[in-house]
């Protein structure tokens, strides 16, 4: 009966020491950042959405390029509306790794954009060792993604390779009803020749001239005049007018005309994803 007891007491302790061995482990696993072990070698894709957008912008768009083995997504970088940071994932250095971006506050300014993107770009820098990213925008998250090219001299943040930007209004959206209907701090900056994107154009010398851009327009009134052309709310001009910032050898553009070239549809078009893949990964 004894050696009964003392056997049990023994397993006891056992299971007992094994079980704070374990829970610490996963304990440290989630709190501490996994860092790449190669990070000089990889370059991460950060996707930023658009105005009211959150997870669904680009949830289908990278499951779409999980499928067609091009990356993973490995890391959601959530902002909320007083510009905490929080990340869910890590960066491994096997695969081409996808982060995407959401802020809580999806109708916020440009510069409050401007300014998470900061954030979340020195934390990729510090506790994840990423030294290069690319980046790509749907809408004002292409705002936001250039804005922060535009202001990202005096830190040591990752350093921008590609950028790409789909849809995004670098001329403003000249539909008046638009802003009627919507509302938030966005909704200045997005008018025509509203400060932020003035200012944009006015530092363009701020633009690094390592960075390949690319701006993505929608049309699905081909037969308009070409000033009228849209994707039912930006102009492919604005789409476009990426090339005032940008140096015109490092310039590209693509345009879509289909009826499938909506403003939201085209996260959704597959000739997007892949005009993305060969831009950024020299997929074809």
């Amino acid at each position: 009966m004894l050696d009964k007891l003392i056997t049990n007491k023994k397993k006891f302790i056992v299971i007992t020491i094994l079980s704070f061995v374990l829970g610490s482990s996963l304990f440290f696993a989630n709190s501490t950042p996994t860092r790449s072990e190669k990070p000089a070698e990889i370059t991460p894709t950060v996707f930023v959405h658009g105005f009211k957008g959150g997870p669904a912008s680009f949830n289908t768009m990278l499951d779409r390029f999980e499928d067609n083995n091009w990356g993973t997504k490995r890391m959601v970088v959530y902002v909320n509306p007083s510009g905490d940071v929080r990340v869910r994932g890590g960066i491994p250095h096997t695969m081409n790794p996808f982060i995407q971006v959401i802020f809580g506050n999806n109708r916020a300014s440009v510069a409050d954009q401007t300014n998470w993107m900061q954030k979340v770009m020195t934390r990729l820098k510090q506790n994840y060792a990423i030294e290069e990213v690319n980046l790509v925008g749907h809408s004002m998250g292409g705002l936001a993604s250039t804005n922060f090219l535009l202001n990202n001299q005096e830190n040591d943040y990752p350093e921008v390779n590609k950028l790409v930007a789909i849809g995004s209004p670098f001329l403003g959206i000249g539909q008046n009803d638009y802003f009627t209907m919507n509302t938030g701090e966005a909704t200045v900056d997005l008018q025509v020749e509203s400060n932020a994107l003035t200012t944009m154009i006015k530092n363009k010398e701020n633009f690094d001239e390592n960075v390949q851009a690319l701006a993505i327009a929608g049309v699905i009134n081909e037969d308009a005049p070409k000033e009228d052309q849209w994707d039912g709310l930006v102009t492919q001009q604005s789409a476009h007018g990426l090339q005032s910032i940008v140096p015109e050898e490092n310039f590209y553009k693509q345009t879509f005309t289909d009826a499938s070239s909506t403003h939201s549809g085209l996260h959704e078009h597959t000739g997007v994803d892949q005009t993305i893949a060969e831009f950024l990964w020299s997929i074809h």
